[in-house]
């Protein structure tokens, strides 16, 4: 695709690059313009090129590829195919090939997954986990949050925030990287700024950074600490329990003056399930490697003779707790592969009646 020099640098500087201008090409040739969808509000999106930012809503022809599966809805973190009717407006006709999607993790209800899978997120290249640590600090739900990320291919980092409140930081962040040997650990105040150049050292210009945590972990204020200024709206949170409003309803990307792109999104009241059975396993990289030892290779490592993860766990090697909330997830997972099997058969039922009822409206108007 050809652009002006300055449009290009401009583009380039959200993480356009040479394989998306090589699938923009057969839109090119209709006169689409090239937008990366920096927020969506209830069916709306804003779209920018690097300069200006326009308001875009679905065309009635994507909309159709859409009840059939061939198009996916559109997201924050999207490159799109837009098609420009005024200055600042267009309409949306195609979503390009994501190079991630991060889905919305499941409620669970007494061991069963609830609600609907989907995407929020595209093209996110790393994710900050963002924990409290005065209030919220737990490992069990770091390692649900790990579990998620590598079910969607997306590279995490752990952020502990508010660190100034607790009396032995340096206590939790042994605990963390113990349990976490291959995840780099970020401490960080984001009232006083204490950590947050070495945080801002670790994020690359060009880079999509997704902020991942519960309501009330101090996501928004770690945003505009980065920024260097207010750019999304905090809240107080509880003394009691730290727990806060949902400060941010909304996702949306903001770039960094450092270049990097923040892509802030509302808080998780509940850490849910995305993930198989066998993405979970592979979460767990440590059972995971004395998985590989065990006599039969679908253990279940509940029972069976000749098990080299309960062999480690009646040696010391591996932790109690850890081996239970492996097994609790895995559950969890088996329940998550049903209810998507089933939905999946209902949304592509769904999508046809749909798109047949479209057909007719058209004809009538």
């Amino acid at each position: 695709m050809q652009l002006q020099h300055n449009t290009e640098t401009q583009i380039n500087s959200l993480g356009w690059n040479e394989q998306l201008a090589q699938n923009f090409v057969p839109f090119s040739t209709l006169g689409y313009i090239p937008l990366r969808i920096i927020k969506e509000n209830r069916g709306y999106y804003w779209g920018s090129d690097g300069i200006q930012t326009y308001l875009l809503q679905r065309s009635g022809s994507f909309n159709n590829l859409l009840d059939l599966a061939v198009q996916q809805t559109p997201v924050v973190g999207d490159w799109c195919a837009v098609n420009s009717y005024e200055s600042e407006k267009g309409l949306i006709e195609a979503v390009l090939s994501r190079i991630s999607e991060f889905h919305k993790p499941l409620v669970h209800e007494e061991g069963y997954a609830t609600g609907n899978r989907e995407v929020v997120a595209s093209n996110v290249d790393t994710a900050l986990i963002v924990i409290d640590s005065h209030y919220d600090f737990n490992i069990h739900k770091i390692e649900r949050y790990l579990s998620i990320l590598s079910a969607d291919h997306i590279s995490p980092l752990l952020v502990l925030t508010k660190i100034d409140l607790v009396e032995d930081p340096l206590s939790l962040l042994s605990i963390a990287s113990e349990r976490f040997t291959s995840l780099r650990v970020f401490p960080v105040d984001s009232l006083t700024g204490n950590g947050i150049e070495g945080l801002l050292l670790s994020l690359k210009a060009r880079k999509t950074y997704m902020l991942l945590g519960s309501s009330g972990a101090g996501k928004s204020t770690l945003v505009n600490r980065l920024y260097g200024k207010d750019v999304t709206k905090t809240q107080e949170v509880r003394v009691g329990d730290g727990k806060g409003r949902h400060t941010t309803t909304s996702r949306s990307l903001h770039q960094l003056p450092s270049g990097a792109l923040l892509l802030d999104t509302p808080g998780i009241r509940g850490v849910g399930m995305n993930s198989s059975a066998s993405e979970i396993a592979e979460s767990f990289s440590d059972i995971a490697a004395l998985a590989s030892h065990c006599r039969f290779h679908d253990c279940s490592h509940t029972a069976e003779s000749g098990c080299a993860v309960k062999n480690a766990l009646q040696s010391g090697e591996l932790k109690q707790d850890r081996y239970e909330h492996y097994l609790l997830l895995k559950h969890e997972a088996m329940s998550w592969e049903e209810v998507m099997g089933q939905r999946r058969k209902k949304d592509k039922t769904l999508g046809k009646v749909l798109y047949q009822y479209r057909r007719r409206e058209g004809k009538h108007v």
